[in-house]
């Protein structure tokens, strides 16, 4: 029996917006709104009082930084949501793909993550 593990990792962005003020937050709707707005897939991965993270799915940084102002006024369209003067794309990073060969072995009871430490 092979009881090997593969994470397998699809084409996503990760995009930070902070400056803005969150209550009451209706994840639904926002992941609905900006899914709109990027025209792909989109969901909602960390929430703050003052930021949100996100995975974007199938669109590239470049892209997203370039619809910074309409996504951050489509952002401001969901319930709970305001924005401040602050509000801005804080970080906007590509998961970067890894060759299945690359990837370092695991020993039992070892975080998967220290293999990449």
């Amino acid at each position: 029996m092979n009881d090997s593990k593969v994470i397998v990792q699809v084409d996503k962005t990760v995009v930070k917006i902070s400056g803005i003020d969150v209550k009451g937050l209706n994840i639904q709707q926002l992941e609905a709104i900006i899914k709109d707005k990027l025209k792909s897939v989109v969901r909602i991965i960390g929430v703050t009082g003052s930021s949100l993270e996100m995975d974007v799915y199938g669109i590239e940084e470049e892209d997203v930084l370039k619809a910074e102002d309409g996504l951050i006024k489509a952002i401001s369209l969901a319930d709970g949501i305001t924005l401040t003067d602050l509000a801005q794309i804080s970080s906007v990073s590509k998961i970067k793909t890894v060759d299945i060969k690359d990837v370092p072995e695991y020993s039992e009871g070892q975080c998967m993550k220290e293999r990449w430490l």
